[in-house]
């Protein structure tokens, strides 16, 4: 499901310095998620290796524990180092692809903001999931 939201600027200069704001917000959550990804590691071998001598001895897997849902929260309490590991790298994957979606966004909108004198106008903008799409100049 798509989400869209609208929010109106002064001018030109107030959007692209919430847009920088926003791009270094996510370099910073982005830089902070692949910090723990890469301090999960060693954790995450050795849980791993563990798994693989209980098949080995076992014969089966150890099931993962299933999150609770909530009305499509999904709450996991102690999960396996796995499960918290999936659940921030997909998470790092899609904060990295937006914020390479968010600055090339940039650099257009700064590009013919300038180049097009549009500096002082009022602009509103439309977002599609975070991600300007549409740009409305006014003035």
């Amino acid at each position: 499901m798509d989400v869209y939201s609208v929010k109106s600027y002064p001018d030109a200069g107030q959007f692209l310095a919430d847009l920088d704001r926003q791009i270094r917000e996510l370099e910073e959550a982005v830089r902070a998620v692949s910090a723990e990804l890469e301090s999960l590691k060693p954790s995450l071998e050795r849980y791993r290796r563990l798994q693989d001598l209980l098949k080995k001895f076992s014969g089966g897997g150890s099931e993962r524990s299933a999150p609770i849902e909530i009305t499509g929260l999904q709450l996991y309490i102690d999960p396996s180092p796995i499960s918290r590991h999936e659940i921030l790298e997909e998470s790092y994957r899609h904060m990295a692809d937006l914020l390479s979606v968010l600055k090339k966004v940039r650099e257009v909108a700064q590009s013919v903001i300038r180049e097009g004198g549009l500096e002082s106008l009022r602009i509103t903008v439309q977002f599609k999931n975070g991600v300007p799409v549409k740009l409305i100049v006014t003035g």
